[in-house]
C-alpha cells in the first residue's frame, strides 16, 4: 500500500505549461491517476484509516488531492489575462471519467481575502466565498479550514500576539490558535451553512508541537485532522495533527516525478 495525499494551489499560473501551471498539471496528473488504476480517497475517507474506522485494501495505491487557498479558480473556470483560458479544477475534476473528491482550504477572513485580492488578483473577486456553498454541495469538493489570515506578510494586522507575519509555526498560544483556527471554523461554517468543517491545512504548512501536541488534541473539538507540506507518505503510524502532503510546483514539476511520488 502507497497513500500520497498532493496539494495544488489554482493561483499557480505563470504560462500554460506543466511545470509552470497547476492547471495543465491537475489535467495531465488526474489521467495518469486513472491510466494507473490509483485510487482517489477523500480526507475524509483518509483520517476514517488512519484512525482506525475503516480499512483500505493493502494491495493498492491511493491518492487524496487537497487545494490550498480559496481561489475561485478551484470550482470557476477563469479567462486569465495572459495565459487565456484555465479550466478549474472541479471542470478537470468533472470530465475526468473517474471517481474524484479533493478538500479545498480556503482563508477565512473576508477582509484579508479582499487585500489580497487587490494585491494578487488585480481586484478581481477570485478569492470569494460565493462558491463554498455550491461545492460543497457538488460531492467533489469539501470545504475546509486554512485559517483565519494566514499570517500572510502583506497584511497589515494579522492574529498573532506580536503580528508577527510569515510564519504559522508563531502561533503558539491559546489565543491566538482560538482567533486563527476556531475562529476561521466557526466563520466557514457560518457560510457553508449545513456542513461542518474538520479539517485544517496549516498555512506554508508550518506548525509546532503547541498545535500538534496540545491545541488540536485537547483545546477544540471540531478539528479531526491538520496537514502540513511536508513531502512524505502516509502511513498508519502518521500523526493527524501532522498529515504530509507532496506540493505541485515544490515537490514535483513533471508527469516523471509525481510517478516516482506515486508509485
Amino acid at each position: 500500500m502507497k497513500i500520497s495525499v498532493l496539494a495544488y494551489h489554482s493561483a499557480n499560473i505563470a504560462g500554460n505549461d506543466y511545470h509552470n501551471n497547476d492547471h495543465v498539471a491537475f489535467k495531465q496528473d488526474l489521467k495518469f491517476i486513472k491510466n494507473n488504476n490509483i485510487k482517489i480517497i477523500s480526507t475524509v475517507k483518509l483520517i476514517a484509516w488512519l484512525t482506525g474506522n475503516t480499512r483500505l485494501d493493502e494491495h493498492s495505491t491511493y491518492v487524496v488531492l487537497t487545494f490550498d487557498d480559496g481561489n475561485e479558480m478551484d470550482f470557476t473556470d477563469w479567462h486569465y489575462s495572459e495565459f487565456g483560458m484555465q479550466k478549474s479544477f472541479y471542470t478537470e475534476m468533472k470530465n475526468s471519467n473517474q471517481y474524484t473528491h479533493a478538500t479545498a482550504f480556503v482563508i477565512a477572513s473576508p477582509s484579508v481575502r479582499e487585500t489580497l485580492e487587490n494585491i494578487y488578483c488585480d481586484g478581481h473577486k477570485l478569492l470569494g466565498e460565493n462558491w463554498w456553498k455550491i461545492a460543497a454541495r457538488s460531492n467533489l469538493i469539501s470545504i475546509e479550514n486554512h485559517s483565519w489570515d494566514h499570517v500572510h506578510p502583506t497584511i497589515d494586522s494579522v492574529k498573532q500576539q506580536n503580528n508577527k507575519k510569515g510564519d504559522f509555526s508563531l502561533i503558539n498560544t491559546s489565543h491566538d490558535a482560538k482567533s486563527q483556527i476556531a475562529d476561521a471554523t466557526n466563520y466557514i461554517e457560518t457560510v457553508l451553512e449545513n456542513k461542518d468543517v474538520s479539517m485544517f491545512a496549516y498555512p506554508y504548512g508550518h506548525y509546532n508541537s503547541f498545535l500538534t501536541d496540545e491545541y488540536f488534541p485537547n483545546q477544540q473539538n471540531k478539528i479531526v485532522a491538520a496537514f502540513t507540506c511536508e513531502p512524505k507518505h502516509v502511513t498508519l503510524s502518521t500523526n493527524v495533527w501532522k498529515i504530509p502532503r507532496f506540493v505541485c510546483g515544490h515537490d514535483w514539476k513533471s508527469i516523471k516525478e509525481l510517478k516516482d511520488i506515486l508509485l
